[in-house]
C-alpha cells in the first residue's frame, strides 16, 4: 500500500470510474441495516457468518436473508430516508462530469434503494448496475439480472462481468470501494488499474499484498484525482 500508486492514476481522458454504493457512497450498508431492522428472526446471522467466512457467495447469502425480511412500503420508504451519503459524493461526481470521465455505480445492492437515496441528493441520472427486487405485501423477493454462472465469488451481481460488458474502449479503470463484494473486481488489473479502498476491502487487499490507495471519505478521492489530473495536464503542456 503506497501513495506512490497515485502516479499510476490515468489521465482523465483515459479514465473510467467504477464505484460501489453500500458503505462507499452511502454512509451505511443499506442491506445490512434493513435486514437488521426488519428480519423476523435472527436466522440471518448464521447466513451472514457463512458469507463473511467465504463459505457462500452473496447470491445465496442475500436470497436467504431477504427471505426473513418483512417490511411494508411505508416502512421501507421511512427507512431509506434515514440513509445518508458520503459528504464527498457530490464533489466527486461533479469532478468526473467536469472532466467527462464515465462513471458507473456497480453494486451488490438493490436499484430501488440506490435510486431512492441518490434521488434525495439530486443524483438520479447516474448509471447504475445492481440487483433488483419485487415488493409484494410485506415480502421482498431478490432478483439478480446480472448474476453470472461462472462468477468466481458466486455473487448476486457479478461486478467483474458488468465491468467487462460496460468498459469503454481505450479507458483504464479506477475502482472505489469498501467491502468484500469489491474484492474480486478490484483484484483484477485488467479491470481496475487503480483502486481506492477502505475498511474491509483495504484489509483484504493488504492481506493479499495488493496495492491500493487508502481513503476515508470521497473528498479524499476527489483531492487525489485532481492532483493527478493536474499533473497529467502540466506534462502535456
Amino acid at each position: 500500500m503506497s501513495h506512490s500508486l497515485t502516479k499510476r492514476i490515468p489521465a482523465a481522458q483515459q479514465a473510467q470510474v467504477w464505484i460501489d454504493f453500500d458503505g462507499t457512497i452511502s454512509t451505511k450498508d443499506v442491506l445490512d441495516e434493513m435486514i437488521q431492522q426488519f428480519a423476523v428472526d435472527e436466522s440471518w446471522l448464521q447466513i451472514e457468518q457463512l458469507w463473511q467466512e467465504g463459505k457462500i457467495g452473496s447470491y445465496e447469502c442475500l436470497k436467504g436473508e431477504f427471505g426473513v425480511v418483512r417490511v411494508q412500503d411505508f416502512e421501507l420508504g421511512a427507512f431509506l430516508r434515514t440513509i445518508d451519503i458520503d459528504p464527498g459524493t457530490i464533489e466527486l461526481i461533479k469532478l468526473l462530469q467536469q472532466h467527462q470521465v464515465p462513471v458507473t455505480i456497480v453494486s451488490d445492492g438493490v436499484d430501488l434503494f440506490i435510486n431512492t437515496v441518490l434521488g434525495r441528493h439530486g443524483l438520479s441520472d447516474l448509471a447504475i448496475r445492481s440487483n433488483t427486487i419485487v415488493h409484494s405485501g410485506d415480502r421482498l423477493t431478490l432478483q439478480c439480472p446480472h448474476r453470472a454462472s461462472d462468477c468466481r465469488s458466486d455473487a448476486a451481481h457479478c461486478k467483474c462481468q458488468s465491468m467487462l460488458n460496460l468498459a469503454k474502449p481505450g479507458r483504464k479503470g479506477i475502482y472505489i470501494g469498501d467491502g468484500r463484494s469489491d474484492l474480486c473486481p478490484s483484484s483484477r488489473p485488467e479491470l481496475s488499474e487503480v483502486v481506492f479502498a477502505k475498511k474491509a476491502l483495504a484489509r483484504e487487499l493488504t492481506a493479499r499484498g495488493l496495492d491500493f490507495i487508502p481513503y476515508v471519505t470521497l473528498h479524499d478521492v476527489s483531492r487525489m484525482l485532481k492532483k493527478a489530473w493536474v499533473a497529467h495536464e502540466s506534462t502535456v503542456l
